[in-house]
């Protein structure tokens, strides 16, 4: 994986009989202007100006839980990258609407790294979602419990790119 900025991509390659080489490019939404500066994020979902809250809102309101793809961390880190501002936003005013809820904030990973090693990750990286969603949003910390699993609950075979990039998540329980 080449973690760069400017320009991240993830290969893949097999030698052998029938070489094959993967390049797959990893892109974000842009930063909005007015964003939260240095340590705080941006990522895919919609922004203040485009009904912000609504799908993840939408989807605790009826299911009762929300898949959630566009937080970013670095790599081996709970560090929120940039990137992850809008989706934190639309978590942030999915609460304001719903003063009364409560919400399990799951981490997962992929299967890359140890059982142990992963499962406390997504305990750093789910504690990380409710520390900036508190610090940036002043979310009350009650309202908001850190639950990491690792790769324990996988939604896809980790066998490739993308099903590890499915597996890599946060989820959003009410409770």
């Amino acid at each position: 994986i080449l973690d760069d900025g400017e320009n991240p991509l993830a290969l893949a390659w097999k030698l052998g009989s029938g070489d094959t080489l993967q390049v797959v490019k990893i892109s974000y939404p842009p930063v909005p202007e007015g964003s939260a500066g240095a340590g705080a994020g941006s990522g895919g979902g919609p922004g203040a100006d485009a009904g912000a809250g609504q799908q993840i809102e939408q989807q605790l309101q009826e299911k009762g839980q929300a898949e959630v793809y566009g937080i970013y961390f670095d790599f081996a880190s709970d560090k929120i990258k940039p990137e992850s501002e809008p989706v934190l936003k639309e978590i942030a005013d999915a609460l304001g609407h719903n003063p009364t809820w409560k919400l399990r904030v799951e981490g997962h990973t992929d299967n890359v790294g140890g059982d142990q090693y992963n499962m406390d990750l997504s305990q750093r990286r789910a504690e990380a979602v409710k520390q900036a969603l508190g610090a940036r949003y002043h979310i009350v910390a009650d309202r908001l419990t850190p639950q990491g699993f690792g790769a324990s609950h996988p939604k896809e075979p980790n066998d490739t790119l993308a099903g590890r990039a499915r597996n890599r998540r946060v989820e959003l329980v009410r409770e």
